[in-house]
C-alpha cells in the first residue's frame, strides 16, 4: 500500500465525505478509496472522434450569418 496525501480540499467537500462515511460505517480514509476506486472503475468515454473538415472557412461573419439564418 502507498501513502497519497490531499491538499487544499475544500471544506464542504471535506464535510461531505465524513458525512458519507459514516452512513456507509467506514472511516474517512476507506470512504475516500472506496470512492476512487468507484470512480476510476466506470468506463471513459472512450476516444473522440476525428475533427470535421469542411470546405467552408470558418470565419466570425460565417458563424454570424449561420446562426441568424438558424433562428429563421
Amino acid at each position: 500500500m502507498s501513502t497519497l496525501l490531499l491538499k487544499n480540499v475544500p471544506e464542504e467537500v471535506k464535510k461531505r465525505l465524513k458525512e458519507q462515511a459514516e452512513l456507509n460505517h467506514r472511516s474517512v480514509n476507506k470512504e475516500a478509496i472506496a470512492r476512487l476506486e468507484q470512480s476510476l472503475a466506470r468506463p471513459g468515454i472512450g476516444p473522440l472522434p476525428p475533427p470535421v473538415r469542411t470546405r467552408t472557412r470558418l470565419t466570425a461573419e460565417w458563424v454570424t450569418r449561420a446562426t441568424k439564418w438558424g433562428r429563421h
